[in-house]
């Protein structure tokens, strides 16, 4: 077992279990006290769980927590890049997009080909990502730098993206419920996502399938407001879900990131 997946495992189990010593953490996942404490210590670091004397315990309960950028992208790494590599074709030569901020979007921003792309984003590293890119135009929005996740946020990142006009926004999730709808760990975030949504004439939201039947702190909208969403999987539950919600559905699945 890799270390990052042996970390999100460990992750999962103290969430499940509210708190976890070292000793049975080495047990269940056969491998040294040595190593768990370092899983631990490297967890704690990032803000996913709070160490004490001789364990963990769980932060899961923090439903606004936002989980730092490092993390996210080492997750489902393989399911993001084929959502980025499908996505990037729904782009068109002469788009004006906006990239939402996160690590599936920035495998769009990847992919890009198309000529005469104008890309709005609020991230620091797509804008890093597509400077080099001769079809592309890079706007970043104004706002203060959240730099455990590369994001702008505040005010300023909220009016800017309320005065524009797109063709399409790329959107990106914490987690997605049928009941509640989309939602974020932050609420400095979901006024700015709101704007981003209200500025495209169609809306593509990107998520791999695990934050589907997840709820977090803050509510952005609801399904109906999404007009495409593509995703690595889905449940038969959620594709009936937001077929009733009319959106439509993209599996990438099939998709090999190699392609495009």
């Amino acid at each position: 077992m890799f270390q990052i997946e042996r970390q999100e495992r460990i992750l999962e189990y103290i969430n499940a279990n509210t708190k976890a010593n070292t000793n049975e953490l080495a047990e269940y996942f056969s491998v040294s006290k040595v190593t768990i404490r370092r899983d631990i210590e490297a967890l704690d670091a990032q803000g996913l769980i709070v160490k004490t004397h001789g364990g963990a315990i769980s932060v899961a309960k923090n439903l606004h927590h936002e989980i730092p950028y490092a993390f996210k992208a080492e997750r489902n790494q393989d399911s993001k890049k084929r959502i980025g590599v499908v996505a990037a074709r729904y782009i068109e030569e002469g788009d004006i997009i906006i990239l939402d901020s996160g690590s599936t979007t920035l495998e769009i921003a990847k992919n890009i080909v198309q000529k005469n792309v104008t890309v709005v984003t609020d991230d620091i590293k797509i804008a890093m990502e597509l400077s080099d890119k001769d079809n592309v135009t890079v706007i970043v929005s104004g706002g203060t730098l959240n730099d455990s996740v590369y994001t702008l946020t505040g005010n300023n990142a909220i009016e800017f993206f309320s005065r524009l006009h797109v063709n399409k926004t790329f959107l990106g999730c914490d987690a997605v419920d049928l009941e509640f709808g989309i939602s974020n760990r932050t609420y400095e975030e979901v006024d700015i996502k709101a704007a981003m949504i209200r500025a495209a004439d169609e809306v593509i939201m990107v998520t791999d399938s695990s934050k589907l039947g997840r709820k977090v702190f803050c509510q952005l909208c609801d399904l109906s407001a999404i007009d495409k969403v593509i995703i690595d999987k889905i449940d038969d539950r959620n594709r009936k879900g937001f077929t009733e919600k009319g959106v439509e559905i993209i599996v990438a699945a099939a998709v090999s990131a190699s392609e495009g």
